[in-house]
């Protein structure tokens, strides 16, 4: 029996107003904070991946925002590492 994981998008729109496409790969939340590790594209070895934090929420929307400090970005990697045994997060 194959079994598919159905896919989750969530739009995201950078500091430039540029709509983006992501899909969540995983989440999890960390020292009361929710996270999402998300790609670029739905599939794919090359695909770029993104950390994003949750800053606020309510019923109908949630805002979240790219992790760019290096400490709070290596904890919530490695628990995403651990958390999917058969991806490879590489650092650039």
């Amino acid at each position: 029996m194959d079994e598919k994981k159905e896919s989750r998008s969530i739009k995201f729109t950078t500091d430039e107003g540029v709509e983006l496409d992501l899909f969540v790969v995983a989440d999890t939340k960390l020292n009361g904070k929710n996270y999402l590790l998300v790609t670029d594209t739905e599939d794919g070895d090359e695909a770029n991946a993104y950390i994003l934090k949750e800053l606020a929420s309510d019923s109908k929307e949630v805002a979240y925002d790219l992790v760019d400090d290096d400490k709070e970005l290596l904890a919530v990697g490695e628990v995403f590492n651990e958390l999917l045994d058969d991806v490879d997060i590489i650092e650039e």
